[in-house]
């Protein structure tokens, strides 16, 4: 029997037009490059029935034409169509800036502006699209992707570590691996337990916001779950889920992919002999334990459901919201004319541009600007703005509009390091790599790695995890002269959280994670991921152009204790390998020349240890007295009207992947944002003079080119009329 099962559970969508033609036409020329270039809106279905009044369009031309006007109408504008003022700005068209675009553009008298760098992402749909071309067609690396880099980092050999993020309509929920993963219910009662334990108005009063019966009925509402059917899920028995730990009728899809390896079957039983039990209610906020994570497929046509398709194109047409891809936010604007009835700075604009060459433009904002930029674009924006650490803006010269010293702190993100070896049985890379009709197939392309286990410190540790959490517990006064700030309120932030994970998180939340791959031809792999890091780096700007990257420092094992779970990782990781008997050859990473502590530290240092890509915290949900940057409404300190809905303000990394967390955040976000009564006072609002554009259609709506080709103009005019 073959090591691959196929699904035939699930129901697949056959209505596709005809295979593409080799010879593209001059209209099919004309479309593509119109469609690239925005000018169509996004309009409901097209169909070959509509369009035959006149001379047939040719089938490729239909397809790339069906293709364009799948836009929703005035939903995607360009430059000249940006209004003078907007009642919400986003800045960020990301996992939480088009969450927050699809849930405050419901109500139709609020008109919603989205700015992001990116393209929009269409010229890559297919790449995208398929599950499996996260790892084959990869946009990492691309003009898709912002290419970031650290600092090189002492504990890792002075290595910078290559951080891809999505520059592109969904951010990086366009390019990351898919899984839904959620936090357990001990890491995020944790959260709320430690905005209560501040005892501070700005945060405990609200704490209750960030509850896991909250969060997870927000997570739950964004989700359209479809359970796992048919034989690929019955390999060494069915493998547990609970439907009830989902939602349905949400905009994302959530389900499997269509084709599983058999290794991966084996599985959970490898996990039991080395001790790791099976997780029989997964995502229901219990995390210890193996099992096969859901996946953001779309099943239906077995495509990657990502906050664009789920939040964004499957609207019907909304006249109130605007998208703007290719604008960068340089800066907010702030009126020094007045300040609200609570003393706060008032923002009335957003400045804007497509690059460091484009002219700049300013709109303004009537109600709130709303930063979902993600742990590097938010404060990235705000130090640009004048709000930061004064010692960082001062020594580039810019002025400081609100001292805030947390901002860009706290800055936290997973480590992992792969074991790998020969395999002995079919691999996704093998598949990949015969070229054969079947990898090419979609069912093969919803593939997408699945398999992993949360284990706790007693595993790790061997039921000595109390002595080294108390280790850990007195090493804080050390943890401390590694804080990347001089702030008082910076460094009682680390305090109290570092606190927080001894005492709460040590005992009771996931310490590694691990992750079994079978993307590369004749190899086998299993990540271990450092949950709760000690460690803690910062971000931050060293140049008044906004256009320039960010300085981006994690301090990846700045505190001793992260090396030595990573380790401790490592070695149970090797337990479970050797435990998948012969299906696995010999161990190619690190290799068996690496056996003792010294040895697996020493290749931690000098290549083993990565990034997870799951960067958070550098906008933190604290106190002001702890070096908060927001407060549990998601309100920037000291200013009036501008928020922060991203992964950034998680106070400390959760044992789990972001997106469904970060989901479940700008669901409740939206919430606060439509609860909040304030408007710019016309007093503060921006000078007609100051905008970059004025005298511009103040009709929501404009007018879209219409193409005028041969016998085909009354069909297309037909469609866009």
């Amino acid at each position: 029997m073959r090591s691959i099962l196929r699904s035939v559970g699930f129901i697949t969508i056959a209505t596709t037009l005809a295979t593409v033609s080799a010879t593209p036409s001059p209209l099919h020329l004309d479309l593509a490059a119109r469609y690239e270039e925005n000018i169509f809106p996004r309009l409901p279905t097209f169909s070959k029935r509509e369009a035959a009044a006149e001379p047939q369009l040719s089938e490729e031309d239909e397809r790339v034409l069906r293709r364009a006007l799948e836009r929703r109408d005035f939903t995607f504008i360009d430059q000249d169509q940006v209004l003078n003022e907007y009642d919400y700005i986003i800045a960020g068209g990301g996992l939480a800036g088009l969450v927050l675009a699809s849930r405050l553009s419901e109500d139709s008298s609020r008109r919603v502006l989205v700015l992001e760098a990116g393209l929009s992402g269409d010229a890559v749909k297919d790449r995208v699209d398929a599950p499996a071309g996260a790892y084959y067609e990869s946009i990492v690396g691309t003009d898709y992707d912002w290419k970031h880099n650290t600092e090189k980092q002492p504990m890792l050999n002075n290595r910078g570590i290559y951080w891809p993020r999505g520059k592109i309509l969904g951010g990086s929920t366009a390019m990351n691996a898919m899984y839904l993963v959620r936090p357990s219910q001990i890491d995020v009662d944790s959260w709320q337990s430690l905005l209560e334990s501040a005892q501070d108005i700005d945060v405990s009063g609200s704490a209750s916001r960030w509850s896991w019966n909250n969060l997870f009925a927000a997570m739950k509402k964004s989700e359209n779950f479809t359970a796992p059917e048919a034989e690929p899920w019955e390999i060494g028995g069915r493998f547990p889920y609970d439907a009830a730990n989902h939602g349905s009728g949400g905009p994302m899809s959530l389900s499997y992919p269509q084709v599983m390896f058999s290794i991966v079957g084996n599985w959970t039983s490898a996990l039991a002999t080395a001790g790791i039990s099976t997780l029989q209610n997964p995502n229901g906020g219990v995390t210890m334990g193996g099992f096969i994570s859901p996946s953001s497929i779309n099943p239906t046509n077995r495509t990657r459901s990502y906050s664009r398709p789920a939040y964004i194109d499957s609207l019907p047409p909304r006249s109130n919201l605007h998208i703007l891809p290719e604008a960068t936010v340089t800066k907010i604007g702030f009126t020094d004319k007045l300040r609200s009835s609570t003393n706060e700075i008032i923002a009335h604009s957003v400045e804007f541009a497509k690059d460091s060459a484009s002219t700049r433009y300013v709109v303004g904002v009537n109600r709130e600007v709303i930063l979902a930029g993600g742990p590097l674009g938010s404060p990235k924006i705000l130090m640009h703005s004048g709000v930061g650490p004064t010692d960082v803006l001062q020594q580039i010269g810019l002025d400081v509009v609100y001292e805030l010293p947390g901002v860009g702190q706290h800055l936290q993100d997973h480590l992992t390091a792969g074991v790998a070896w020969e395999s002995r049985v079919e691999t996704a890379g093998d598949v990949r790599a015969s070229n054969s009709d079947f990898s090419k197939s979609s069912e093969f392309l919803s593939f997408i790695n699945d398999a992993v286990a949360f284990v706790n410190a007693s595993l790790l540790f061997n039921g000595n995890d109390a002595v080294y959490g108390t280790e850990i517990a007195n090493m804080l006064a050390n943890g401390t002269t590694t804080v990347p700030s001089t702030s008082p309120e910076v460094i009682e932030g680390y305090k109290a959280v570092y606190n927080l994970t001894v005492q709460n998180l040590w005992p009771g939340s996931a310490q590694i994670e691990m992750l079994m791959s079978v993307i590369s031809p004749g190899s086998i792999s299993i990540q271990s991921a450092l949950q709760h890091p000690y460690s803690r780096g910062r971000v931050y700007i060293n140049s008044t152009n906004p256009f320039d990257p960010i300085v981006i420092d994690p301090q990846y094992f700045s505190h001793p204790a992260d090396r030595t779970i990573m380790r401790q990782g490592v070695k149970l990781v090797r337990l479970v390998g050797a435990a998948l008997g012969d299906r696995v050859g010999t161990e190619t990473t690190p290799g068996p020349d690496v056996q003792t502590d010294d040895q697996i530290d020493a290749w931690l240092t000098n290549s083993g240890a990565n990034t997870q890509y799951h960067p958070a915290s550098a906008c933190a949900m604290l106190p002001r007295k702890w070096g908060g940057v927001v407060d549990s409404d998601l309100k920037v300190y000291g200013l009036a009207n501008v928020r922060v809905v991203d992964s950034s303000v998680y106070p400390f990394e959760f044992a789990a992947h972001l997106a469904s967390a970060t989901y479940g955040l700008a669901e409740i976000g939206s919430g606060i944002v439509k609860e909040s009564t304030f408007e710019v006072p016309s007093g503060a609002k921006v000078d007609e003079k100051e905008l970059g554009r004025q005298g511009k259609n103040e009709a929501v709506g404009r007018g879209v080119s219409r193409v005028v080709v041969g016998g085909v103009v009354a069909a297309v005019l037909a469609l866009l009329a």
